[in-house]
């Protein structure tokens, strides 16, 4: 394995896990911490500031996981056969969606029903499902916490069926984006696959081109001003999300990850972004059960009303309920992944088969 390589694997790895521990970051944020918020006797100023850093960052979190995960799954995609992608890639991600969104329903619905007493959210999701059919119906709308495997599938499906025909794919994916963010689509989780293909058949098809612009060379300066313009004329015309801002800061996310692993030891970040799928699939359960704990202790005992209290909760939850989730879905992998464990993050049958380079 030459530098170059080492050197791909390694920016790739502290991008997912930014991106992972951004993902973390927003469920620990919204709704939870955000709803403390009106009953904090101080502390508005570090609390805001969770709040706007997780919108400010909402350009990079999912367009840039999905761009990764399209550059990885590039070559099943476009050279393997079907008999030797289909059960590692598709049927694989579709089983985890529907295991854990299950594990999250009966985790999720038991932790609430057990403090509360009571459903604690009307949000669509289905983690908060109140029957069988509900649940069913909004796993099919990609309305759960594990959404990211569904739409992962389907676009490798669709990339896989389509791989002749990129362009024609890309053109399809941007009116799709147009369509999520303007909220075209209805509901949420449609919305978020419709929003977040293009960044995925960047991955797959354009990776080499999207790296070339991410170096630091005076030839990119021109593409970037462009794209740079074009956001600002999305923001001047009021339009959410703008497609361009999401490419721009993709770029500049790579960039930064291959500054940072040529210069610093990067060891710890990477080790997460290689464990992605176990803290993405456990984390929500352990912020529903550590977060719906702690905010109903405080009120109840008062202590939001206690200023010092109040600023250290502002200040630092989010930090510590991330780190404390995080621990904990990597403790749980590690219990767990050993024997018929092994099956709750692999498809049963690609237990034990060694994954083709």
């Amino acid at each position: 394995m030459n530098n170059g390589k080492t050197e791909e694997i390694l920016w790739i790895n502290t991008l997912k896990g930014a991106c992972i521990l951004l993902v973390v970051l927003y469920h620990v944020v919204l709704p939870g911490f955000a709803g403390t918020l009106k009953s904090l006797s101080a502390g508005s100023l570090p609390a805001e500031l969770w709040v706007t850093f997780n919108t400010v960052l909402s350009p990079l979190r999912m367009p840039a996981f999905f761009f990764v995960s399209g550059l990885l799954a590039a070559n099943g995609i476009v050279n393997r056969p079907w008999k030797n992608v289909f059960t590692s890639r598709i049927t694989n991600l579709f089983y985890l969606y529907i295991l854990w969104s299950f594990i999250q329903w009966m985790s999720i619905y038991g932790i609430s029903t057990e403090i509360t007493g009571q459903r604690i959210s009307q949000n669509l999701n289905a983690s908060y499902a109140g029957s069988l059919l509900e649940f069913i119906k909004l796993t099919f709308l990609a309305m759960t916490t594990s959404w990211y495997l569904y739409g992962l599938a389907l676009y490798f499906l669709v990339a896989k069926i389509f791989r002749r025909q990129p362009l024609i794919l890309l053109l399809l994916a941007v009116v799709l984006n147009y369509l999520s963010v303007e909220r075209v689509i209805p509901f949420w989780g449609p919305q978020s696959v419709g929003q977040y293909f293009v960044y995925f058949l960047l991955g797959a098809y354009w990776s080499s081109t999207m790296l070339k612009l991410s170096e630091w060379r005076r030839e990119n300066i021109v593409p970037w001003a462009a794209l740079a313009v074009l956001a600002g004329v999305h923001m001047l015309f009021g339009l959410d999300k703008s497609l361009f801002m999401c490419v721009l800061t993709i770029l500049a996310s790579v960039a930064l990850c291959r500054y940072l692993n040529a210069r610093f030891n990067m060891s710890a970040l990477n080790w997460v972004g290689k464990n992605t799928l176990q803290i993405y699939v456990i984390h929500r359960i352990f912020i529903e059960f550590f977060g719906m704990s702690a905010i109903l202790f405080a009120q109840r005992h008062g202590l939001f009303e206690i200023p010092l209290f109040a600023f250290l909760w502002a200040s630092l939850y989010p930090l510590l309920m991330v780190v404390l989730c995080v621990v904990c879905s990597v403790g749980v992998w590690t219990l767990t992944n050993r024997g018929l464990g092994k099956s709750l993050f692999i498809f049963p049958t690609l237990i034990g088969i060694k994954k083709k380079a």
